[in-house]
């Protein structure tokens, strides 16, 4: 998968030392270290930090950049984590994803000219982005070799952002990854044997939704689209006139379960069915255009992962509407030293971690993958 390692010109060592993967969200921050033990991952620690209850849901991480520097610094203290080497990432309309062909050309000097092929697909001033690339694959057309090539753009403000956060806490950041890709290694790191297969990756987070569908171990669709929980949150707030904490409790105690015999239940439903279509047609459109690349291609199977994976009958819906097998995707799952004894509490918070797990199986220089 692609990373964006080289954006800050940081310098790596050669050595696989465990990172910390810190997933930094809008209501909570999520932090995972791994260890490699033969060909299994062994989880070494893991936590989430959530934001105070007061801040209002659509406050940027710029404005509460201080109260996670806070929390993360605090955390730290008793957290016993075996390195402050952090991997993080970055997503949301701070960061594009374009995949093009290209005249096949060496990495190295693909490198030396990145800003100019880039700047034709990335719409953003590219001297205000930090570039990186991964080539795919190669193909010929029309008797010309070519590359397919993935390009990411990051604004530089959202990537010096989540660098001196870091910083602030005592961390030391070694890579910066984007979420979608770190999803995509938390799959292949959690399900080795299932890289045969194309999958669509739901990680639905409080701003945002990242889209990621994977064929056989290699990204193909990266898509950001902002329909999230907050979203959700929000209409119920709106509907009932109430708080924010007290719309987040109609939306776990209800989500999409239809319950004639329940008003409350029913209204919530009401006011929450119009935006899971949506969802839906967001869906459906990612897999659509990936259908449109190629014939004999399909999707087997959906993960749903973040803070509203487990919204009440999403996954039955979603599976209804598009005709895919939906599971809730649980990062845990094959991590040897991975606690049995969780509550149920604890278990609803599991596809929350799926990005600090992609990213907590970074290595430092491990380049682009």
């Amino acid at each position: 998968m692609i990373s964006l390692q080289a954006l800050k010109g940081l310098n790596f060592l050669n050595r696989k030392q465990d990172l910390i993967g810190v997933d930094i969200g809008t209501h909570a921050i999520k932090l995972v270290c791994l260890r490699r033990t033969a060909s299994q991952w062994s989880l070494v620690r893991w936590g989430i930090i959530p934001y105070a209850d007061e801040i209002p849901l659509d406050t940027p991480l710029m404005d509460r950049r201080s109260q996670a520097v806070m929390a993360l610094q605090n955390y730290l203290r008793t957290a016993d984590f075996p390195t402050k080497k952090a991997v993080s990432s970055v997503s949301g309309n701070s960061v594009i994803v374009r995949y093009v062909k290209m005249a096949k050309t060496s990495p190295a000097e693909l490198a030396k000219s990145i800003k100019f092929e880039a700047e034709p697909y990335i719409p953003f001033n590219i001297e205000e982005v930090n570039l990186s690339f991964s080539i795919l694959g190669e193909s010929n057309e029309n008797g010309q070799a070519q590359m397919e090539t993935v390009l990411v753009a990051a604004k530089k403000d959202s990537v010096d952002l989540r660098i001196d956060l870091l910083r602030e806490a005592g961390l030391q950041p070694v890579i910066l990854d984007v979420d979608a890709f770190a999803l995509e290694n938390a799959f292949e790191s959690v399900y080795p044997s299932a890289q045969t297969d194309t999958v669509l990756f739901m990680n639905i987070g409080a701003s945002f939704t990242n889209m990621s569908i994977v064929e056989r171990g290699i990204s193909r669709v990266v898509r950001d689209v902002f329909i999230s929980g907050n979203t959700l949150t929000k209409a119920i707030q709106q509907q009932f006139q109430c708080d924010v904490k007290t719309a987040e409790q109609k939306k776990i105690t209800y989500g999409l379960a239809e319950d004639t015999t329940d008003p409350e239940a029913q209204q919530v439903n009401e006011v929450l069915m119009p935006i899971a279509r949506d969802l839906v047609t967001e869906v459906q459109r990612s897999i659509d255009f990936y259908l449109s690349q190629g014939s004999d291609r399909s999707v087997s199977k959906i993960f749903l992962c973040g803070g509203s994976a487990n919204l009440k009958m999403l996954d039955t819906f979603l599976s209804n509407e598009v005709k895919i097998p939906v599971e809730i995707f649980n990062p845990l799952a094959l991590l040897q030293n991975a606690p049995t004894d969780l509550s149920e509490e604890q278990k609803a918070l599991l596809p929350q971690m799926a990005v600090a797990i992609g990213l907590a199986t970074r290595r430092e220089g491990d380049g682009a993958r």
